[in-house]
C-alpha cells in the first residue's frame, strides 16, 4: 500500500514538475504561499472597501496610485536593511509591518478613507521588505534549468490561493453585511484572520537556511549606474516598466468595474475563484511546455489573445462579459508575466553574482516596474468616466505590451551570449 502511494505521489510530482525543485526551494515556496494567503485576504477586498465607503472608484484609484509611488521607496529601504541583516530578516520585518497594518485597519475601519495615504504607505513599506527578500532568494534557490518550472509552481500556488481565499472571504463579507449598520463586520473578521495567518507564517522563516550576508555596502546610485551602463540590464528593467503599465492597473481594475455593476463582495469572490482556476491551468501549461527558447513566443501569443478579447468589450459590457474577460485575462496574462519573470531572474543570475548586486538590481527594477504601474493608473484616471472610456483605457494598456515583448526579446537574445563583465561591487 505504501509503495502504491509512493508511486502515485511520484507521478503527481512529475505531472506538476515538483520533482525538478530543490528541497530549499520547496521550503521557500511553502513560506511564500503562507504570505500569499494572509496578503490575499486584504488585497482583493481593500479596493471594494474604499468603493463601499465612498460610493465611487476615485479613492480606490488614488490608493493604488499612492501605493505604487511609495513601493520603490520601501524597496530601497529594504535593500539597505537586507544588506546588513540579510534577506530573511528583511522578510520578517515585512511580515511584522503587515501585522501592524492589519491591526491599524481594525482600529480605523470606519474612517479608513481619511487614513488612506497612511495605509498605502504601510502597504508599500511592508511589501518592499518582503519582496526584496523574495527577489534575493529566488535566484539563490533556483538555476536556469529549473527556474521556469519553479516559477510556474509559485504561479500555481498563487492561483490556488486566489481560488480559495477571495471566495471564502467574499462570502463571509456578504453574509455579514446586514449584521452591523455600516455592513463592515465581514471586513473586521477578514483583517483579524489576516493577523492570525501572518503570525503563523512568520514563524516558518526559521526553516530557511541561514543567510550569507555580504559585507560590501549597497548603493542605489551604483545600482542605477550599472543598470544604465549594461544594455542587458537596462532592457530587462525597461520591459518590467512596460509590463507594469498594464499589470498594475488590471490587478484591481476589473474587480472595480464588476463592483460598479453589482455591489456584491460575493460576486468578486466568484470572479476571483474563476480567474484562480484558469491561472492555475495556465501555470501548469507553462510549467510543462515553457523553455528559455520559447519565452518570447508565449509572450507574443498571450498579448495578441488579450488584445483580441479586449475588443469584445466594445460590443457588450455587462457582468457576463467582464467575468469572461477576467478569465481570459487570468489565463493569457501569465503567458506574458511568467516568461518575463524567467528572463528577469536569468539576467539577475548572470549579471549579479553577489547578493549585494542582486539587491541593488532588484531595487532598480522596483522603480521601473512601479512607476510603470503609476503610468497605467494615471492613464485610466485620465480616460473619460464612461463605459467606453474604461474599455479604451484597457485597450491602450494592452497594445503597449507589444513594446514589452519587443524589449524582452532584445534582452533574451543578448542573454544567450552574455558573459559577466566582472565589475567591482565595493
Amino acid at each position: 500500500m505504501k509503495n502504491g502511494w509512493k508511486r502515485l505521489y511520484g507521478r503527481a510530482e512529475g505531472l506538476l514538475g515538483l520533482d525538478r525543485l530543490t528541497g530549499t526551494f520547496r521550503t521557500f515556496a511553502l513560506l511564500h504561499f503562507g504570505f500569499l494567503i494572509f496578503n490575499n485576504l486584504q488585497t482583493v477586498f481593500i479596493n471594494t472597501l474604499f468603493f463601499r465607503l465612498t460610493g465611487g472608484a476615485d479613492t480606490t484609484l488614488q490608493y493604488n496610485l499612492i501605493t505604487y509611488v511609495f513601493n520603490p521607496i520601501g524597496t530601497t529601504l529594504a535593500m539597505y536593511y537586507a544588506s546588513k541583516k540579510g534577506s530573511t530578516k528583511a522578510m520578517r520585518l515585512g511580515f511584522f509591518t503587515f501585522i501592524l497594518l492589519y491591526a491599524f485597519f481594525l482600529c480605523v475601519m470606519d474612517a479608513a478613507v481619511w487614513f488612506m495615504p497612511a495605509i498605502a504607505f504601510l502597504v508599500s513599506w511592508a511589501g518592499g521588505y518582503y519582496w526584496m527578500g523574495y527577489s534575493i532568494k529566488v535566484p539563490l534557490y533556483t538555476t536556469d534549468e529549473n527556474r521556469d518550472v519553479s516559477l510556474s509552481v509559485i504561479g500555481m500556488g498563487t492561483g490556488i490561493v486566489n481560488l480559495m481565499m477571495p471566495t471564502v472571504t467574499g462570502g463571509i463579507i456578504s453574509a455579514c453585511e446586514g449584521v452591523m449598520e455600516n455592513g463592515l463586520l465581514g471586513y473586521y473578521i477578514m483583517f483579524a484572520l489576516s493577523i492570525a495567518v501572518a503570525l503563523v507564517t512568520v514563524s516558518y522563516l526559521k526553516k530557511l537556511p541561514a543567510d550569507q550576508v555580504a559585507f560590501s555596502k549597497v548603493s542605489l546610485i551604483r545600482g542605477f549606474r550599472k543598470t544604465f551602463r549594461n544594455p542587458l540590464m537596462l532592457e530587462t528593467v525597461s520591459a518590467e516598466c512596460l509590463k507594469g503599465i498594464r499589470e498594475g492597473t488590471l490587478a484591481f481594475y476589473l474587480n472595480i468595474l464588476l463592483f460598479e455593476l453589482i455591489q456584491s463582495e460575493a460576486l468578486i469572490g466568484v470572479n476571483t475563484l474563476l480567474t484562480g482556476l484558469f491561472s492555475i491551468f495556465a501555470y501548469w501549461v507553462l510549467g510543462k511546455r515553457l523553455k528559455p527558447a520559447t519565452r518570447i513566443r508565449y509572450m507574443t501569443g498571450g498579448v495578441t489573445t488579450m488584445l483580441a478579447c479586449t475588443l469584445i468589450l466594445f460590443v457588450r459590457m455587462d457582468v457576463a462579459t467582464i467575468l469572461m474577460f477576467s478569465i481570459i485575462n487570468a489565463f493569457f496574462n501569465n503567458f506574458l508575466i511568467s516568461p518575463g519573470n524567467g528572463i528577469y531572474y536569468s539576467v539577475v543570475q548572470k549579471t549579479c553574482p553577489t547578493n549585494t548586486e542582486s539587491a541593488e538590481f532588484s531595487t532598480v527594477k522596483s522603480f521601473f516596474l512601479d512607476y510603470g504601474r503609476v503610468a497605467g493608473v494615471l492613464l485610466v484616471m485620465l480616460m473619460p468616466k464612461t463605459t467606453h472610456g474604461s474599455i479604451w483605457g484597457i485597450l491602450i494598456l494592452t497594445v503597449l505590451q507589444y513594446a514589452a515583448v519587443f524589449v524582452s526579446s532584445l534582452a533574451a537574445k543578448r542573454l544567450e551570449t552574455y558573459v559577466h563583465q566582472g565589475e567591482p561591487v565595493a
